[in-house]
């Protein structure tokens, strides 16, 4: 009888131990660590068509508590920049200001009847006015240009020389840190003013 209950218990002995140490139990895998590509990320081309594509720009600043959008690119001869903003009016960049809006090299964009208004302009006072290049003696460098409004945004997109030449125009250079002042008005008119957003930011070119 003493041996029996010897054997039992030595039984139940090593079947709690092997409950205890996880035999018959399940593992758990050691937790998988996320990789990330480090390569960068192809961009799509380039289009003026009023569309920001998913590629279409590797950089982009909300402004104004996301009233207008900058998206911008550049290679080492041209800046490609789309600007979105909450309105159905024009939206506008002004590059390099000195005082205010002296001095700013400035991009107007609006869409009217379906028709994309871009102008190259220049702010000759501390608030204004702000004339086309041409009628500066200067010149349009605009090359390329496209919009599109709906359900109340608008987008413009526009590509130029990095250095134009044009004096009424900012020269940057790869890898430059550009100030500008930005604004957004609910009519499509450029002379009409700012009533929606205006403000200011800085923007880095790829060197």
């Amino acid at each position: 009888m003493k041996r029996i209950l010897f054997v039992v218990s030595l039984v139940l002995v090593v079947f709690l131990a092997g409950c205890i140490g996880g035999g018959g139990g399940t593992t758990s895998s050691p937790a998988q660590t996320p990789t990330t590509s480090t390569s960068p990320v192809q961009l799509e081309e380039w289009k003026a068509d009023g569309i920001i594509g998913q590629n279409e720009y590797p950089h982009e600043l909300s402004l104004a508590g996301g009233k207008l959008t900058v998206y911008w690119r550049n290679d080492d001869t041209y800046l490609y920049m789309a600007l979105k903003g909450q309105t159905s009016g024009w939206v506008a960049i002004g590059f390099e200001p000195t005082d205010k809006m002296k001095d700013a090299d400035m991009v107007f964009g609006w869409v009217q009847d379906g028709n994309t208004v871009v102008i190259d302009a220049y702010s000759t006072g501390t608030y204004g006015p702000h004339p086309p290049d041409e009628k500066l003696g200067g010149s349009s460098d605009i090359l390329e240009y496209a919009g599109k409004e709906e359900n109340g945004v608008t987008i413009i997109e526009f590509k130029r020389k990095l250095d134009t030449g044009d004096q009424y125009d900012k020269a940057f250079t790869p890898g430059q840190k550009i100030s500008f002042i930005f604004a957004l008005a609910d009519a499509d008119d450029f002379t009409t003013k700012h009533n929606i957003a205006r403000g200011y930011g800085e923007l880095q070119l790829d060197g």
